[in-house]
Protein backbone atom coordinates (compact mmCIF):
# COMPACT_ATOMS: atom_id res chain seq x y z
CA UNK A 1 0.00 0.00 0.00
CA UNK A 2 3.05 2.30 0.12
CA UNK A 3 2.57 3.16 -3.56
CA UNK A 4 -1.12 4.06 -3.06
CA UNK A 5 -1.95 7.75 -3.24
CA UNK A 6 -5.29 9.34 -2.35
CA UNK A 7 -5.71 12.79 -3.85
CA UNK A 8 -8.46 15.26 -4.76
CA UNK A 9 -10.50 14.60 -7.88
CA UNK A 10 -9.70 16.79 -10.91
CA UNK A 11 -11.87 17.42 -13.94
CA UNK A 12 -9.20 15.69 -16.06
CA UNK A 13 -9.96 12.42 -14.16
CA UNK A 14 -13.43 12.15 -15.66
CA UNK A 15 -12.59 9.55 -18.34
CA UNK A 16 -10.83 7.28 -15.84
CA UNK A 17 -13.67 7.66 -13.36
CA UNK A 18 -16.22 6.67 -16.02
CA UNK A 19 -14.00 3.73 -17.06
CA UNK A 20 -13.97 2.44 -13.50
CA UNK A 21 -17.70 3.01 -13.11
CA UNK A 22 -18.40 0.79 -16.11
CA UNK A 23 -16.25 -1.98 -14.62
CA UNK A 24 -17.58 -1.75 -11.08
CA UNK A 25 -21.00 -0.14 -11.24
CA UNK A 26 -22.31 -0.14 -7.69
CA UNK A 27 -25.43 -2.12 -6.87
CA UNK A 28 -26.56 0.83 -4.75
CA UNK A 29 -26.50 3.09 -7.82
CA UNK A 30 -28.52 0.63 -9.86
CA UNK A 31 -30.98 0.36 -6.98
CA UNK A 32 -31.43 4.12 -7.18
CA UNK A 33 -32.60 3.73 -10.77
CA UNK A 34 -29.40 5.03 -12.40
CA UNK A 35 -27.93 2.97 -15.23
CA UNK A 36 -24.25 3.07 -16.29
CA UNK A 37 -25.33 5.14 -19.30
CA UNK A 38 -27.18 7.61 -17.05
CA UNK A 39 -24.15 7.86 -14.79
CA UNK A 40 -21.78 8.58 -17.68
CA UNK A 41 -24.02 11.26 -19.16
CA UNK A 42 -24.54 12.97 -15.81
CA UNK A 43 -20.83 12.79 -14.96
CA UNK A 44 -19.84 14.36 -18.28
CA UNK A 45 -22.45 17.09 -17.78
CA UNK A 46 -21.04 17.89 -14.34
CA UNK A 47 -17.43 18.03 -15.52
CA UNK A 48 -18.08 19.96 -18.71
CA UNK A 49 -16.28 23.30 -18.93
CA UNK A 50 -13.88 22.33 -16.13
CA UNK A 51 -16.77 21.82 -13.66
CA UNK A 52 -17.34 25.59 -13.33
CA UNK A 53 -21.16 25.55 -13.87
CA UNK A 54 -21.58 22.65 -11.42
CA UNK A 55 -19.37 24.24 -8.79
CA UNK A 56 -21.21 27.54 -9.11
CA UNK A 57 -24.72 26.08 -8.93
CA UNK A 58 -23.96 23.75 -6.02
CA UNK A 59 -22.38 26.63 -4.09
CA UNK A 60 -25.41 28.86 -4.70
CA UNK A 61 -27.83 26.27 -3.27
CA UNK A 62 -25.58 25.46 -0.32
CA UNK A 63 -24.30 22.05 -1.41
CA UNK A 64 -20.82 21.16 -0.16
CA UNK A 65 -18.82 18.36 -1.74
CA UNK A 66 -15.40 16.97 -2.50
CA UNK A 67 -14.22 14.12 -4.71
CA UNK A 68 -11.15 11.92 -4.30
CA UNK A 69 -9.34 9.36 -6.43
CA UNK A 70 -6.96 6.54 -5.56
CA UNK A 71 -3.81 6.23 -7.66
CA UNK A 72 -1.56 3.19 -7.74
CA UNK A 73 1.60 3.15 -9.84
CA UNK A 74 0.35 6.39 -11.38
CA UNK A 75 -2.94 4.84 -12.50
CA UNK A 76 -6.37 5.91 -11.22
CA UNK A 77 -7.86 2.75 -9.69
CA UNK A 78 -10.71 4.09 -7.57
CA UNK A 79 -12.70 7.08 -6.47
CA UNK A 80 -15.34 8.40 -4.10
CA UNK A 81 -16.85 11.61 -2.81
CA UNK A 82 -18.94 13.13 -0.05
CA UNK A 83 -21.75 15.62 -0.52
CA UNK A 84 -24.42 17.33 1.56
CA UNK A 85 -26.04 20.49 2.86
CA UNK A 86 -26.33 22.12 6.26
CA UNK A 87 -23.37 20.11 7.60
CA UNK A 88 -25.17 16.82 6.87
CA UNK A 89 -22.63 15.00 4.71
CA UNK A 90 -23.07 11.64 2.99
CA UNK A 91 -20.30 9.52 1.53
CA UNK A 92 -21.18 8.43 -2.02
CA UNK A 93 -19.95 7.00 -5.32
CA UNK A 94 -17.27 4.66 -3.98
CA UNK A 95 -15.81 2.72 -6.93
CA UNK A 96 -12.71 0.53 -7.18
CA UNK A 97 -11.31 -1.10 -10.32
CA UNK A 98 -12.06 -4.87 -9.98
CA UNK A 99 -8.37 -5.69 -10.61
CA UNK A 100 -7.40 -3.74 -7.50
CA UNK A 101 -10.01 -4.92 -5.03
CA UNK A 102 -9.22 -6.57 -1.71
CA UNK A 103 -6.15 -4.37 -1.38
CA UNK A 104 -7.61 -1.90 1.11
CA UNK A 105 -8.26 0.81 -1.50
CA UNK A 106 -11.92 1.22 -0.66
CA UNK A 107 -11.10 1.49 3.03
CA UNK A 108 -8.35 4.05 2.30
CA UNK A 109 -10.80 6.19 0.30
CA UNK A 110 -13.31 5.96 3.14
CA UNK A 111 -10.74 6.94 5.77
CA UNK A 112 -9.52 9.91 3.72
CA UNK A 113 -13.04 11.24 3.29
CA UNK A 114 -13.72 10.91 7.00
CA UNK A 115 -10.45 12.70 7.78
CA UNK A 116 -11.37 15.52 5.43
CA UNK A 117 -14.88 15.89 6.88
CA UNK A 118 -13.37 16.03 10.36
CA UNK A 119 -10.91 18.71 9.20
CA UNK A 120 -13.82 20.78 7.89
CA UNK A 121 -15.68 20.50 11.18
CA UNK A 122 -18.66 18.44 10.05
CA UNK A 123 -20.39 16.77 13.04
CA UNK A 124 -21.07 13.40 11.41
CA UNK A 125 -20.97 11.41 8.19
CA UNK A 126 -23.84 9.41 6.76
CA UNK A 127 -23.93 6.44 4.40
CA UNK A 128 -26.74 4.60 2.63
CA UNK A 129 -26.17 0.90 1.93
CA UNK A 130 -28.31 -1.97 0.72
CA UNK A 131 -29.16 -4.44 3.48
CA UNK A 132 -27.60 -7.21 1.37
CA UNK A 133 -24.24 -5.44 0.85
CA UNK A 134 -22.37 -7.16 3.66
CA UNK A 135 -18.91 -6.11 2.39
CA UNK A 136 -19.74 -2.39 2.54
CA UNK A 137 -21.46 -2.79 5.89
CA UNK A 138 -18.35 -4.49 7.29
CA UNK A 139 -16.10 -1.71 5.98
CA UNK A 140 -18.36 0.93 7.49
CA UNK A 141 -18.53 -0.95 10.77
CA UNK A 142 -14.72 -0.88 10.98
CA UNK A 143 -15.00 2.92 10.97
CA UNK A 144 -17.68 2.90 13.70
CA UNK A 145 -20.71 3.57 11.51
CA UNK A 146 -24.01 2.52 13.11
CA UNK A 147 -27.51 2.02 11.65
CA UNK A 148 -30.05 4.70 12.54
CA UNK A 149 -32.80 4.21 9.95
CA UNK A 150 -34.27 1.56 7.66
CA UNK A 151 -36.76 1.74 4.80
CA UNK A 152 -37.73 -0.31 1.76
CA UNK A 153 -38.33 0.41 -1.92
CA UNK A 154 -41.33 -0.94 -3.81
CA UNK A 155 -42.07 -0.77 -7.54
CA UNK A 156 -45.18 -1.08 -9.72
CA UNK A 157 -45.63 -0.76 -13.46
CA UNK A 158 -47.70 2.19 -14.68
CA UNK A 159 -50.57 2.80 -14.90
CA UNK A 160 -51.48 1.81 -11.36
CA UNK A 161 -54.67 -0.26 -10.96
CA UNK A 162 -57.85 1.79 -10.65
CA UNK A 163 -59.30 2.13 -7.16
CA UNK A 164 -63.03 1.55 -6.84
CA UNK A 165 -63.21 3.62 -3.71
CA UNK A 166 -64.71 6.99 -2.90
CA UNK A 167 -61.46 7.90 -1.13
CA UNK A 168 -59.81 8.62 -4.48
CA UNK A 169 -62.33 11.25 -5.49
CA UNK A 170 -62.34 12.74 -1.98
CA UNK A 171 -58.68 13.80 -2.30
CA UNK A 172 -57.75 16.91 -4.21
CA UNK A 173 -54.26 18.23 -4.88
CA UNK A 174 -53.12 21.82 -5.12
CA UNK A 175 -49.88 23.71 -5.55
CA UNK A 176 -47.75 23.93 -2.44
CA UNK A 177 -46.95 27.43 -1.18
CA UNK A 178 -44.80 29.10 1.46
CA UNK A 179 -47.65 29.34 3.94
CA UNK A 180 -47.70 25.51 4.08
CA UNK A 181 -44.29 25.32 5.78
CA UNK A 182 -45.59 25.39 9.36
CA UNK A 183 -48.12 22.60 8.75
CA UNK A 184 -45.53 20.61 6.81
CA UNK A 185 -43.16 20.73 9.77
CA UNK A 186 -45.94 19.88 12.21
CA UNK A 187 -46.91 16.73 10.28
CA UNK A 188 -43.28 15.74 9.69
CA UNK A 189 -42.41 16.11 13.39
CA UNK A 190 -45.33 13.85 14.33
CA UNK A 191 -44.64 11.12 11.75
CA UNK A 192 -40.84 10.87 11.49
CA UNK A 193 -38.79 9.58 14.48
CA UNK A 194 -36.99 12.43 16.22
CA UNK A 195 -33.57 10.77 16.00
CA UNK A 196 -33.93 10.38 12.22
CA UNK A 197 -34.96 14.02 11.82
CA UNK A 198 -32.05 15.26 13.91
CA UNK A 199 -29.54 13.30 11.84
CA UNK A 200 -31.00 13.55 8.33
CA UNK A 201 -32.79 16.85 8.79
CA UNK A 202 -36.15 17.88 7.39
CA UNK A 203 -37.05 17.00 3.81
CA UNK A 204 -38.73 20.39 3.43
CA UNK A 205 -35.90 21.51 1.11
CA UNK A 206 -37.18 18.95 -1.40
CA UNK A 207 -40.68 20.40 -1.20
CA UNK A 208 -40.04 24.14 -0.85
CA UNK A 209 -37.50 24.83 -3.58
CA UNK A 210 -35.41 27.96 -3.87
CA UNK A 211 -34.86 29.64 -7.19
CA UNK A 212 -31.33 28.24 -7.31
CA UNK A 213 -32.64 24.74 -6.65
CA UNK A 214 -35.04 25.10 -9.56
CA UNK A 215 -32.17 26.24 -11.76
CA UNK A 216 -30.08 23.26 -10.66
CA UNK A 217 -33.02 20.95 -11.43
CA UNK A 218 -33.07 22.29 -14.99
CA UNK A 219 -29.29 21.83 -15.21
CA UNK A 220 -29.64 18.20 -14.03
CA UNK A 221 -32.77 17.71 -16.19
CA UNK A 222 -34.85 16.64 -13.21
CA UNK A 223 -38.63 17.12 -13.17
CA UNK A 224 -40.64 17.41 -9.95
CA UNK A 225 -44.32 17.30 -9.05
CA UNK A 226 -44.85 18.82 -5.61
CA UNK A 227 -48.38 19.08 -4.23
CA UNK A 228 -50.40 19.56 -1.07
CA UNK A 229 -53.24 17.07 -0.52
CA UNK A 230 -56.65 18.12 0.75
CA UNK A 231 -59.79 16.37 1.93
CA UNK A 232 -62.91 18.52 2.35
CA UNK A 233 -60.73 21.63 2.19
CA UNK A 234 -58.37 20.45 4.93
CA UNK A 235 -54.69 19.84 4.10
CA UNK A 236 -53.72 16.32 5.21
CA UNK A 237 -50.24 15.98 3.75
CA UNK A 238 -47.74 16.60 0.98
CA UNK A 239 -46.45 14.67 -2.03
CA UNK A 240 -43.22 14.97 -3.99
CA UNK A 241 -42.60 12.84 -7.09
CA UNK A 242 -39.89 13.22 -9.69
CA UNK A 243 -37.67 11.74 -12.36
CA UNK A 244 -34.59 12.49 -14.42
CA UNK A 245 -35.20 12.80 -18.14
CA UNK A 246 -33.34 9.59 -19.13
CA UNK A 247 -34.97 7.45 -16.44
CA UNK A 248 -38.08 5.40 -17.19
CA UNK A 249 -38.86 5.05 -13.49
CA UNK A 250 -40.43 7.84 -11.47
CA UNK A 251 -39.88 8.12 -7.73
CA UNK A 252 -42.32 9.11 -5.00
CA UNK A 253 -40.26 10.40 -2.10
CA UNK A 254 -41.59 9.37 1.30
CA UNK A 255 -44.94 11.19 1.55
CA UNK A 256 -45.54 13.47 4.51
CA UNK A 257 -49.02 12.35 5.60
CA UNK A 258 -50.89 12.94 8.85
CA UNK A 259 -51.00 9.66 10.82
CA UNK A 260 -54.78 9.59 11.00
CA UNK A 261 -54.93 9.82 7.18
CA UNK A 262 -52.63 6.90 6.32
CA UNK A 263 -55.76 4.94 5.36
CA UNK A 264 -55.88 7.13 2.24
CA UNK A 265 -52.50 5.77 1.16
CA UNK A 266 -53.80 3.87 -1.95
CA UNK A 267 -55.57 6.95 -3.29
CA UNK A 268 -52.52 9.11 -2.61
CA UNK A 269 -50.34 6.73 -4.64
CA UNK A 270 -52.70 6.98 -7.59
CA UNK A 271 -52.49 10.77 -7.64
CA UNK A 272 -48.71 10.65 -8.05
CA UNK A 273 -48.90 7.65 -10.39
CA UNK A 274 -51.19 9.51 -12.78
CA UNK A 275 -48.70 12.37 -13.13
CA UNK A 276 -45.78 10.01 -13.70
CA UNK A 277 -47.73 8.07 -16.32
CA UNK A 278 -48.70 11.27 -18.14
CA UNK A 279 -45.01 12.23 -18.08
CA UNK A 280 -44.08 9.07 -19.96
CA UNK A 281 -42.68 7.00 -17.08
CA UNK A 282 -43.11 3.25 -17.24
CA UNK A 283 -43.05 2.42 -13.54
CA UNK A 284 -43.27 4.04 -10.14
CA UNK A 285 -40.90 3.58 -7.23
CA UNK A 286 -42.01 4.24 -3.67
CA UNK A 287 -39.91 4.55 -0.53
CA UNK A 288 -41.62 3.95 2.83
CA UNK A 289 -40.36 3.23 6.38
CA UNK A 290 -40.49 -0.43 7.37
CA UNK A 291 -42.52 0.61 10.40
CA UNK A 292 -45.49 1.42 8.13
CA UNK A 293 -46.58 -2.19 8.39
CA UNK A 294 -50.20 -1.69 7.29
CA UNK A 295 -49.21 0.23 4.17
CA UNK A 296 -46.48 -2.29 3.41
CA UNK A 297 -49.12 -5.02 3.58
CA UNK A 298 -51.31 -3.13 1.12
CA UNK A 299 -48.44 -2.84 -1.35
CA UNK A 300 -47.57 -6.53 -1.26
CA UNK A 301 -51.24 -7.51 -1.61
CA UNK A 302 -51.62 -5.32 -4.71
CA UNK A 303 -48.74 -6.50 -6.88
CA UNK A 304 -46.14 -4.00 -5.74
CA UNK A 305 -42.74 -5.70 -5.79
CA UNK A 306 -40.32 -5.12 -2.97
CA UNK A 307 -36.99 -4.28 -4.58
CA UNK A 308 -34.58 -3.35 -1.80
CA UNK A 309 -34.20 -2.50 1.84
CA UNK A 310 -31.89 0.41 2.58
CA UNK A 311 -29.93 0.90 5.77
CA UNK A 312 -28.86 4.41 6.69
CA UNK A 313 -25.80 4.68 8.90
CA UNK A 314 -24.04 7.45 10.78
CA UNK A 315 -20.46 7.87 11.98
CA UNK A 316 -19.98 10.57 14.60
CA UNK A 317 -17.09 12.95 14.04
CA UNK A 318 -17.94 15.18 17.01
CA UNK A 319 -18.84 13.74 20.43
CA UNK A 320 -20.73 16.88 21.42
CA UNK A 321 -22.98 16.55 18.36
CA UNK A 322 -23.65 12.91 19.23
CA UNK A 323 -24.68 13.79 22.77
CA UNK A 324 -27.08 16.43 21.48
CA UNK A 325 -28.85 13.83 19.31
Amino acid sequence: MNDLKIRNFKYTDVDEFIRISKLSFAEETLASGITPEDFEQETRRIFRWKMIPYRLLTALIGIKWEGFVAEKDGKVVGGGMYIGRNNRMSITNLMVDPEYRRQGIGQALLVRRLERMTERGFPFAMAQVLETNTASLQNLSKQNFEVFNQYSVYEHALPLPEINDSSLSSISVREINRSDRALFKEIEDKTIPGSVLRIKGSVETQYFLSGWQRMYGRFARYSRWIKAMEVSGKTIGFLCAGFQDRQQKGVLIQPIIAKDCLGLFPAILNKAGSWLEQSGRRSMILEIPDEWTKNRGYLLENDWKKQYTWLELVRWLDDVARQNV
